[in-house]
């Protein structure tokens, strides 16, 4: 192989990992457990960004346990940036949901951990991700100590890894239901 068609080949490599890393539909899968303390089923899902248009971006994750199964805590996260979370708030097509936080406090990545990360949960009915999941348009705004920061969780064509880690979870939970 010649020096050129090396090149070539490599830099097509690289091109089609490239495209693969920015998929909306690539990102972790949930994480099924069995809790020792009480033996609910619980199902999480890591933090996953929205359609951000910069560094500093919001994101999602989710957990749910058999024990209430009607519930789930929403992860409303701050990449890039380490605020306290005050609120959050979304807007699923046209109709405005205030979340209630179940914590007072704002949870941080640990000291000298690659990227910084805020994040707070926010205790839901599950029905709620389920209309974020079937919606069209969601936007997350998360307000800060320092002002807020809003992007779409999906809008239209625009979709993103926090949109469909979202379903990847549940479909998890409805696994195991039923």
């Amino acid at each position: 192989m010649t020096k050129t068609a090396r090149a070539l080949a490599l830099s097509s490599v690289l091109a089609l990992a490239a495209l693969a890393g920015c998929s909306t539909t690539s990102g972790t899968g949930p994480n099924v457990s069995r809790s020792g303390f009480d033996g609910a089923r619980v199902v999480t899902i890591n933090g996953h960004g929205n359609a951000c248009k910069g560094m500093l971006c919001t994101g999602l994750g989710a957990q749910w346990t058999s024990k209430n199964p009607t519930e789930a805590v929403l992860v409303v996260y701050l990449f890039n940036d380490i605020k306290g979370i005050t609120g959050a708030k979304l807007n699923i097509d046209g109709q405005t949901h205030d979340l209630s936080t179940m914590q007072p406090f704002t949870n941080f990545n640990e000291f000298g951990a690659a990227t910084m990360e805020s994040r707070k949960g926010f205790l839901v009915p599950l029905d709620l991700v389920r209309k974020i999941a079937a919606s069209q348009r969601t936007w997350l705004r998360v307000q800060t100590t320092g002002g807020y920061a809003e992007d779409a969780v999906i809008d239209g064509q625009t979709d993103s890894k926090a949109y469909h880690a979202l379903k990847r979870f549940l479909v998890a939970v409805d696994q195991g239901q039923g």
